[in-house]
């Protein structure tokens, strides 16, 4: 039977603890801000465990503190290729880099297990916190994307009605130095006027359909904007209803969808209004 002591068991539930606590924040915690802050702060704690591995006497402590930071450098790693889908070529290279530097850095291990001194270690540790501390500070400071709705002025239905059609664009400004996740204002759109002469069959037991109409903002899964940059995405339209194709109708950007169902019918577009996650909004008409 293994003898362990209670000083081995909690060093070793507290490297296992903050192990997985650091790998769940930098691959499931949705940081809300760039991801390079993210980075940051994962490298203020792996310099902070660092300093400690480098501090004690304790060898069995520097050991499981080795650990930690190899784990959580994986991990991160991970993060960063899959953030930015670097691919499958890089992401095995960059492995195969990790693994001769870990094979490089144990020939660097002093007699103590150490690769540099206590106080050293702590220099470093202060530097690389007072950089994440900048870079989080920038990050929230400078807020996140812009986005500009820019509606065309009309819309005519393509011949194939059930196909979609621009109807305008999104352009996601980066006001920051930093890549920044798009993540679009939730937009939406619906026939507003009178569309009697476009209402699809009515319902077996009588009841009128409406002419419906939907938006689809076209940005791709994790995107980024680079810092200061910009991108600008499709808005498609899908209008259901009858004798639309070859219509051409006007696009208006409301606050809310009208209520009207007089005049001229129209396409109206704008932001849902329950939306929470987009950046502030600038429509152009």
């Amino acid at each position: 039977m293994v003898d362990i002591d209670s000083e081995t068991l909690f060093t070793v539930a507290a490297a296992a603890v903050a192990t997985v606590a650091a790998v769940i924040f930098v691959l499931s915690v949705d940081f809300g801000h760039s991801p390079v802050s993210e980075v940051a702060l994962a490298a203020a704690f792996l310099a902070g465990v660092f300093a400690l591995t480098q501090r004690t006497d304790d060898r069995q402590s520097a050991v499981l503190g080795y650990g930690v930071v190899v784990v959580v450098s994986v991990a991160l790693f991970f993060d960063v290729v899959n953030t930015f889908d670097v691919g499958d070529l890089p992401t095995v290279v960059g492995l195969l880099c990790i693994a001769a530097l870990l094979f490089w850095l144990r020939t660097r291990l002093d007699e103590r297990s150490r690769f540099t001194t206590g106080t050293r270690a702590r220099n470093v540790f202060a530097v690389v916190a007072a950089l994440a501390a900048v870079v989080v500070v920038v990050d929230v400071a400078t807020g996140g994307l812009a986005y500009e709705l820019r509606p065309a002025s009309q819309v005519e239905v393509p011949d194939a009605q059930r196909d979609r059609v621009r109807v305008a664009t999104v352009t996601a400004s980066n006001p920051t130095p930093l890549p920044e996740r798009v993540d679009p204002p939730r937009y939406e759109a619906c026939a507003a006027g009178n569309w009697s002469a476009f209402e699809p069959p009515t319902e077996p037991d009588g009841r009128r359909r409406a002419v419906r109409a939907t938006l689809d903002v076209q940005a791709g899964y994790d995107e980024y904007v680079l810092g200061f940059g910009a991108k600008t995405y499709p808005v498609e339209l899908y209008l259901d209803g009858a004798n639309l194709t070859g219509e051409t109708f006007p696009v208006r950007t409301t606050a809310d969808c009208p209520d009207e169902e007089t005049g001229s019918p129209y396409v109206a577009v704008f932001t849902a209004p329950d939306d929470a996650y987009g950046g502030p909004l600038t429509v152009t008409a």
